[in-house]
């Protein structure tokens, strides 16, 4: 037990110097941080604190319940901590830009504090909710498919898509199968169909819409009987694999 909080202890102290850092950044340089803001880097960067902490939870065989809670928190208590920093912030940008004209090292410290910072300052439910259903809206009704990249990043598909990939990648390794095939379309379901010993003709069962469904349970039925947990885990790992194939991989 010592172990798991020194571990969530860690994790949360490393989350909080990075975000701490990127709003010192805004300070420094706000335009240009705005606009990295946008290119989905630091998000990246807090994908992979996301992965180094399933990493650590998994050395010490959490239950999958409080794996699952952890995941629906994460995205809500990194803009926590965004909020409880931008309310420190704030008060140190300048909401009313000035114009300087000072030249050298005064003018460019004036342009720095003269630029507008933009740190949230109280809960944001719009990229959980209404910006997945925005880019549907917009990839469905007005064939605008670019917006696939919007809805990937999207809070929660987001990290349980992340999620979903760890599992597969620390069942393929417990099955010493190349854990490196759990992101490679098609090689990763002839390696599950490997693992639970089934033949390689149902890999045209799963490429097929729909039919998909039929193929998968019976391969969750499979795993879970590998597993050793109950059969009836099977038709929720079919639906929603992002967020059940973690009972594979955590108790």
């Amino acid at each position: 037990m010592m172990k798991l909080k020194n571990t969530i202890t860690k994790f949360l102290t490393i989350l909080l110097i990075f975000e701490l850092f990127i709003d010192i950044l805004k300070l420094v340089i706000p335009a240009q941080i705005q606009y990295l803001e946008f290119s989905y880097v630091f998000t990246i960067v807090r994908a992979i604190f996301f992965i180094l902490l399933l990493k650590g939870l998994y050395k010490h065989k959490i239950k999958f319940g409080f794996i699952l809670l952890i995941v629906l928190l994460f995205p809500i208590f990194i803009q926590i901590i965004q909020i409880i920093l931008g309310n420190i912030f704030i008060h140190f940008c300048p909401q009313i830009p000035t114009e300087s004209n000072n030249q050298g090292l005064t003018g460019l410290l004036n342009e720095m504090q003269n630029n507008i910072c933009s740190y949230p300052t109280q809960f944001d439910f719009f990229p959980y909710i209404e910006f997945p259903i925005f880019c549907l809206k917009q990839i469905f009704s007005n064939k605008e498919y670019s917006y696939f990249i919007g809805l990937l990043f999207s809070p929660y598909i987001f990290y349980f898509f992340l999620f979903f990939r760890f599992c597969l990648f620390m069942l393929f390794k417990e099955n010493d199968r190349n854990p490196l095939l759990s992101f490679i379309p098609i090689l990763n379901d002839i390696t599950v169909l490997k693992i639970c010993k089934m033949p390689f003709t149902w890999i045209f069962i799963l490429l097929i819409p729909f039919v998909r469904l039929f193929g998968l349970y019976k391969i969750n039925n499979r795993l879970c009987e590998i597993k050793g947990i109950n059969n009836s885990n099977a038709i929720w790992m079919t639906l929603l694999r992002p967020i059940f194939y973690g009972k594979l991989i955590f108790k």
